[in-house]
């Protein structure tokens, strides 16, 4: 399986956090969870692929030994899905577009995944705010993120038989400091509380 993260940048990330952390500290949430969700996919066995438009999360990328796609001009959360689906596709592989913030995610979460996207079959995990954060297949599809994406993507994936994988790990993102929070307070998510300090 081609694990895809879309990675805007780490700069300007995670912006609804500004009351809670400066804008380098911030930054640097985005990155460390990032690596570890790259981490959780390598360690189930995916291939990981960062499609970005950001030159030093393209750097950060070849550093850390992942493979970089460049994100398709104006092509947004969509367009670095779509790109890196065919990527995987033209390499006969499973694909799954895994969000980057997500504190929690573990192999196991990614291991359940790749077991289910098999051909004719979606994995779909929802945020806990109605979003995707993961979203598995074989096959083209058409991507449809922003708010209330899971019921769009769900639809989308009518044709198949479709999975629903619903986890603390895979469903808590990092939008607002009350996620930031909540992910702090629970088994795994320790080293977050270096960031509400």
């Amino acid at each position: 399986m081609l694990a895809v993260l879309p990675v805007k940048g780490f700069a300007a990330a995670k912006s609804r956090l500004d009351g809670v952390l400066e804008p380098s500290r911030r930054a640097a949430l985005s990155r460390a969870v990032a690596r570890r969700v790259a981490a959780a996919c390598a360690a189930a066995g995916a291939e990981v692929v960062v499609v970005t438009p950001d030159e030093e999360v393209a750097c950060w990328a070849v550093e850390a030994g992942l493979e970089v796609l460049a994100e398709p001009p104006g092509g947004g959360l969509d367009g670095a899905a779509t790109a890196g689906a065919a990527l995987a596709r033209g390499r006969g592989s499973a694909w799954c577009i895994v969000h980057a913030d997500l504190p929690l995610l573990t192999p196991a979460h990614l291991q359940e995944i790749a077991a289910g996207a098999r051909p004719g079959t979606a994995v779909l995990a929802p945020s806990r705010h109605g979003g995707t954060n993961l979203l598995a297949g074989t096959q083209p599809m058409p991507f449809a993120y922003g708010p209330g994406s899971f019921h769009r993507h769900l639809a989308a994936a009518r044709h198949l038989e479709r999975r629903v994988l619903v986890t603390v790990g895979t469903a808590l993102d990092l939008d607002t400091p009350e996620d930031l929070r909540a992910a702090a307070s629970l088994p795994g998510g320790a080293w977050l509380r270096d960031y509400l300090t």
